[in-house]
């Protein structure tokens, strides 16, 4: 059940990043059409979430309070992850924010006295090169490595690490209680630094202010698209927590989600399929397969 648990929401996170890569391809043009979309997807999740929680009610202070730094620290992941690949290597930068899987595998290690047998270690040491294969830069890409890139790189690293220990650790504190309360508090803060972020450009700088050209039917079916695969996928991510260990949870759903990616691109977006993906691919599949065995 669990590992069925974990395709499903791999498969909800991918059609999340499909909604993503659209949003960029089609809406992407400046900083705070950014975070106008973030607050309108993050306000979908809210909704979704306070709904399926049955309303307000008292909450035991955990749940306040790593709500509301889950939420704010998913704001300077965003951040530091969008200057990372403004300022240096994109694959890189990628590549950075992805290994923030290994946060909550060594917290689970050290602080939560989860165990990992060696097949497992061979299976995320092949997940993070498979990794580095899927994110090594292309021949022409700038590979110059810069002091600001590094700083905004380690950043995101450890802020998109520390996104998936404090969800864990909610469900350690609270084990199968608040989830659903949790996420709205994270997302709720999420919107409402979003929406400040958004007037922020609007007020200082206009060069950057520019929406008019969020609108149409297709940008509302984005909006709804991310909002519900976001509140399912990480309410899903809430059960799984309470369920496995993070030294299988993340990087099994977070290699799940880059394979299916992968591939969707491939099919709808008809992206070439070259020797380095089908290897990165192939050595992907192999690595879930072992961090899926006991």
């Amino acid at each position: 059940m669990n590992y069925f648990l974990i395709l499903i929401a791999a498969i909800l996170f991918t059609v999340q990043t499909l909604c993503f890569k659209e949003f960029n391809k089609r809406y992407m043009k400046n900083i705070a059409s950014y975070f106008l979309f973030n607050f309108l997807y993050f306000s979908v999740v809210a909704i979704i979430l306070i709904v399926a929680a049955g309303g307000v009610h008292p909450l035991h202070a955990p749940t306040v309070y790593l709500g509301v730094t889950f939420g704010t620290i998913f704001i300077f992941a965003i951040l530091s992850y969008m200057k990372a690949m403004e300022s240096g290597p994109l694959s890189y930068a990628t590549l950075f924010f992805s290994f923030g899987i290994l946060v909550p595998t060594l917290v689970g290690l050290v602080f939560w006295n989860e165990k990992m047998g060696l097949i497992q270690v061979g299976g995320l040491l092949l997940l993070l090169v498979t990794l580095y294969i899927m994110n090594a830069p292309s021949a022409g890409e700038n590979k110059k490595v810069n002091t600001k890139w590094l700083i905004f790189s380690i950043v995101a690293f450890l802020t998109n690490g520390s996104l998936m220990t404090i969800m864990k650790e909610h469900q350690v504190l609270l084990p199968g209680k608040e989830a659903k309360e949790f996420l709205f508090l994270s997302f709720g803060t999420a919107a409402v630094l979003s929406i400040l972020i958004f007037s922020w450009y609007q007020l200082h700088n206009k060069r950057e202010a520019v929406v008019s050209h969020l609108k149409g039917s297709f940008f509302w079916m984005m909006v709804l698209g991310t909002g519900m695969t976001t509140a399912f996928g990480n309410l899903l991510g809430m059960i799984l927590a309470n369920r496995i260990p993070a030294v299988l949870q993340f990087p099994t759903i977070n290699g799940t989600v880059i394979l299916l990616t992968t591939i969707a691109s491939m099919i709808i977006y008809k992206e070439k399929a070259t020797k380095k993906g089908i290897f990165g691919l192939s050595l992907g599949i192999f690595a879930i397969i072992l961090l899926s065995l006991k």
